[in-house]
């Protein structure tokens, strides 16, 4: 809020004065190199002044020295020095209420004089023109005006708007000539400093015509025609001849029409290029001549031919190819007629343009001549010895090999017991194309082979009439980096990745890979790798985070560099091999237990269902044990009556509506005696504890009990259940049971029957009769 108050009464003050804050002068134009002046009136915003704390200048947003600082009542004045820049901003500040604000501004911009100004004259056409250079910026436009004025000549300008200017006529040669540029853009005008010359200095004169070269035995004749024609013929011109990278000066005098020199001695059989310039004295050398290029002659009996060969193995008869090469006379000297080759009683003649050729010989030792020819003449000859087979040769011992930036160092020991001529050293890179060199040394550096590529190297002694046992050393000129690795496979899981790659066959040259490294990082989280030796191609990366994609290549390394693969990406499953095995054995396991325990409750209920109704068909008598009344469990507590301890087993003479109909005298006992009838099946079935001898008389119990005549047979299926028949007349042990219950106790209806067993009664009968009884119970 203050602040917004502040620059609120600032822009109020401002219009109310009238006077606006700005830095004078506005954004002027000054000379490269120079000072200026800028200043800032105080009296355009009185408040704000009044209450500033502290005023200061800054250049560039660099605070400049308050030593530079003048001040009146009126202006807050800044002295700028040497201002070198192109352009440069200055700002006023003060601090209002402990808040610096920036008053006012302006950019200085700086301007440069023209430099560098050149004349040339041509004198056919009749031409001068300026060059010079000027530094500005690239939108700039800038006009050029160009002054020529002599001592008494008049004064002639020349416009253009680029930095050169042709005034289509030539100078006074007379008089001095003082020449100006000016230029002058939209903001400023300057003039460049005056520069003096003798128009004579400023000619530059026609290269010579008609240059004439002459290839003589070792050396060459040039001769030209003077430059000018008669228009210098009262001066000295200087002219200068190159020829294979020398340069040889000589002068012509007055009035001479034509030159003549004769050069140095130059390489024979050698295409050299010839051309001449010429000058006046003090002047602007002219441009070369036209080259003119000639083949130099050749002393042919000073030329020392170079034969060399190379011997293939023998085969079964001892025959043996011989491959001969040489370095002759190059073809283009036209100096010979051709080669010819002889050995023993043999002989060969091949032309000039050839350098190589081979033969057959035996398995004895010859010598192989070689010559140049050119007509019945024949040259300076060489020869080389080839040995015969088995023939015993010395050669050379600790033979060495080292390549460095793409250079074979070789070097070996003087073979022992025979004093050495010399070393033949030969070296090919495909077998077919050879080099050699004869040496006397016993180390050689070989240059300008190729990179990458393995070099075979013989070593051969040479001796006065023979030559010895070649060694044959391989090396490469320059091992590379290994090869690229071509494909990357990963098996990815929840957390974690098998990395599989494979390299492309290494070449000869290729260094030894040391190890591979495996890098591999996600998206966010810095790049991991893991190493491993050359012998092993395949990583497993683990701690990996689960369903993550993450980016990987492979390094190979060797000593003498690296090779990376391209990057290949995956994805981390988001569950593993070993949680969706636990979940689904889980979850197999949990469905057996629902299935078992639900298969279980459902059989259980089944057996509970067949339960709930007994079969009364099913039940049977068995003797009450006197001993087992003799037992304390058998005996009656003091509250108890003999009777609360007997359960009868009673049949509900409601069954016997399934076989035939009940005695009407029963249905009313029956009907009355309903719920004593479900209370002794509830005891039969296991349902019922309690006794019912309480709440019934001796006759409403025996009442129950069905007549012996209507119980249905088990013979009789489909006339119903027949009565249980007495096995024996004897007492029952119930009848001696009798006299020893109390009064109290009712008369238990069974005591009357024989003990037997039950009828079995036929297959599904029990099921119509549960139903049966039932739907009695329903009813």
């Amino acid at each position: 809020m203050d602040i917004y108050l502040i620059w609120l009464g600032f822009v109020l003050t401002a219009i109310c004065e009238g006077v606006p804050c700005e830095v004078i002068p506005k954004d002027p134009y000054v000379e490269h190199g120079s000072s200026i002046k800028v200043m800032f009136k105080k009296t355009c915003n009185t408040w704000k002044l009044n209450s500033h704390s502290k005023n200061f200048w800054t250049l560039e947003n660099k605070r400049i020295d308050e030593s530079l600082y003048e001040s009146n009542s009126t202006f807050s004045i800044l002295t700028i020095s040497n201002i070198t820049l192109p352009k440069v901003t200055v700002r006023f500040h003060s601090y209002v209420q402990e808040y610096e604000q920036i008053m006012s501004g302006t950019i200085i911009r700086t301007y440069q004089r023209p430099r560098n100004i050149s004349c040339v004259t041509f004198m056919s056409p009749c031409d001068f023109v300026c060059h010079w250079k000027h530094d500005i910026q690239p939108t700039e436009k800038i006009n050029y005006k160009v002054i020529r004025q002599s001592q008494e000549g008049p004064r002639e300008t020349c416009s253009s708007n680029h930095t050169s200017c042709s005034f289509k006529s030539c100078p006074i040669f007379s008089y001095q000539n003082y020449i100006t540029v000016q230029a002058e853009s939209t903001f400023w005008k300057i003039n460049s400093y005056t520069l003096e010359l003798d128009p004579w200095n400023t000619v530059k004169i026609d290269p010579p015509k008609h240059v004439r070269v002459v290839a003589l035995r070792a050396c060459l004749k040039v001769d030209w025609e003077r430059p000018g024609g008669q228009m210098f013929l009262s001066q000295v011109i200087h002219c200068q001849v190159r020829y294979a990278q020398h340069v040889m000066y000589m002068s012509m005098g007055e009035r001479a029409a034509t030159a003549t020199m004769t050069t140095a001695e130059v390489e024979e059989c050698t295409n050299h290029t010839t051309s001449v310039r010429c000058s006046l004295d003090k002047a602007l050398w002219s441009n070369w001549s036209r080259p003119v290029t000639v083949l130099s002659d050749l002393n042919v009996r000073g030329w020392q031919l170079n034969l060399w060969r190379k011997i293939d193995p023998p085969d079964n008869r001892g025959t043996r190819g011989v491959h001969l090469m040489w370095k002759g006379i190059s073809p283009a000297c036209n100096a010979i007629d051709g080669y010819k080759l002889t050995w023993r009683e043999a002989e060969m003649v091949v032309s000039s343009s050839v350098d190589r050729a081979s033969i057959t010989v035996d398995q004895w030792a010859c010598r192989v001549t070689l010559a140049a020819f050119r007509g019945n003449t024949t040259f300076p000859e060489d020869s080389v010895y080839l040995p015969a087979i088995g023939e015993s040769l010395y050669q050379v011992t600790a033979p060495q090999t080292t390549a460095k930036d793409g250079v074979i160092y070789v070097s070996w020991a003087v073979p022992p017991a025979r004093p050495v001529n010399g070393y033949m050293i030969d070296w090919t890179a495909d077998g077919e194309t050879y080099n050699w060199l004869r040496i006397q040394d016993t180390d050689l550096k070989l240059t300008g082979l190729l990179n990458f590529t393995p070099y075979t190297i013989t070593v051969t002694p040479l001796y006065d009439t023979n030559t010895g046992l070649g060694t044959v050393l391989t090396i490469c000129s320059k091992e590379k980096a290994p090869n690229y690795i071509w494909t990357i496979n990963v098996s990815d899981h929840e957390k974690s990745a098998q990395v599989i790659w494979t390299t492309v066959p290494q070449s000869p040259c290729t260094g030894a890979i040391v190890n591979y490294t495996v890098f591999y990082k996600t998206r966010t989280q810095p790049e991991m790798s893991v190493t491993v030796n050359s012998g092993i191609q395949k990583v497993t990366l683990v701690s990996l985070q689960s369903d993550t994609e993450y980016s990987v290549h492979v390094m190979a390394s060797a000593v003498t560099g690296k090779t990376n693969s391209s990057v290949s990406h995956f994805k981390t499953k988001r569950y593993g091999r070993t949680f969706v095995i636990t979940t689904g054995f889980i979850c197999g396991v949990s469905f057996l237990v629902v299935l078992v325990t639900g298969l279980y409750c459902v059989i259980q209920w089944k057996r509970i269902l067949r339960k709930m109704v007994p079969n009364p068909g099913l039940s049977s008598l068995a003797f009450w044990s006197s001993q087992e009344y003799q037992t304390p469990y058998n005996n009656p507590l003091e509250t108890e009556t003999i009777c609360e301890n007997i359960y009868p087993c009673e049949v509900d003479t409601k069954t016997d509506n399934a076989s035939g109909p009940t005695h009407p005298e029963d249905e009313d006992t029956l009907d009355g005696e309903e719920t004593g009838s479900r209370q002794m099946d509830r005891r039969s079935s296991g349902f019922g504890s309690s006794s019912s001898c309480d709440s019934q008389s001796v006759e409403e119990s025996i009442r129950l009990i069905p007549a012996p005549a209507e119980l249905p047979s088990r013979s009789q299926p489909d006339k119903g259940l027949n009565p249980v028949e007495s096995v024996s007349s004897q007492d029952s042990p119930l009848d001696s049971l009798d006299s020893q219950l109390p009064e109290r106790c009712p008369i238990n209806p069974y005591r009357g029957q024989t003990p037997v067993e039950s009828p079995v009664p036929p297959a599904g009968h029990e099921e119509e009769l549960g139903r049966s009884l039932l739907e009695t119970r329903s009813g």
